[in-house]
């Protein structure tokens, strides 16, 4: 078990993996330019993202959890202060989760080319620091907050301490996590 408060699922966690797609994150310096993670997005040698997929398809689904108090959960448990939900985050991640249900591809680049920081913007949300985590899963918000959490990269968006704020947005069985701080 991953040590997730409140989230007991039965068995191993069956996590096919078709790769890896780091989180994203951007730091952005006071002249307002990005400063990236030294690791952004993992992508194949044909340039191709590579992404997580939790669970099975059939598998039996997730009791179901409220993702906003799961994630403040989370945060809790790992002695991290508690994030508040974000209309702009909100809206941009589920702006992303729709594009990546559409596109059937899970990464941080939007289908129209879009950066995570180009999609908070697009919300209002002047962000000093931004980061995401996107997964898919047939089971429920706790099966990809457990692969997150199993996930060096996704564990330190989860665990970020320098943000204030996050947005969860989902669309069919694809997810999005954004946390962020104001400029």
């Amino acid at each position: 078990m991953s040590g997730l408060p409140g989230f007991a699922l039965k068995g191993a966690l069956p996590l096919l993996c078709l790769g890896l797609a780091a989180c994203a994150e951007i730091d952005l310096r006071e002249d307002g330019q990005g400063v990236a993670a030294p690791a952004q997005t993992a992508a194949a040698a044909d340039g191709t993202p590579l992404y997580y997929k939790y669970g099975e398809l059939g598998g039996s689904p997730d009791a179901p959890v409220d993702p906003d108090r799961a994630v403040n959960d989370y945060r809790a448990a790992h002695g991290l202060p508690r994030l508040s939900r974000t209309p702009q985050l909100v809206a941009a991640a589920e702006a992303h989760a729709s594009d990546m249900a559409r596109t059937g591809m899970v990464g941080h680049v939007g289908s129209d080319g879009s950066s995570i920081l180009d999609r908070v913007r697009a919300q209002g949300y002047d962000a000093a620091r931004v980061a995401e985590n996107a997964g898919w899963t047939a089971r429920g918000f706790a099966t990809v907050l457990e692969g997150w959490d199993e996930s060096p990269s996704h564990r330190k968006t989860l665990r970020l301490r320098e943000v204030t704020d996050y947005g969860i947005g989902r669309s069919g069985q694809y997810w999005v996590l954004l946390v962020a701080r104001r400029r």
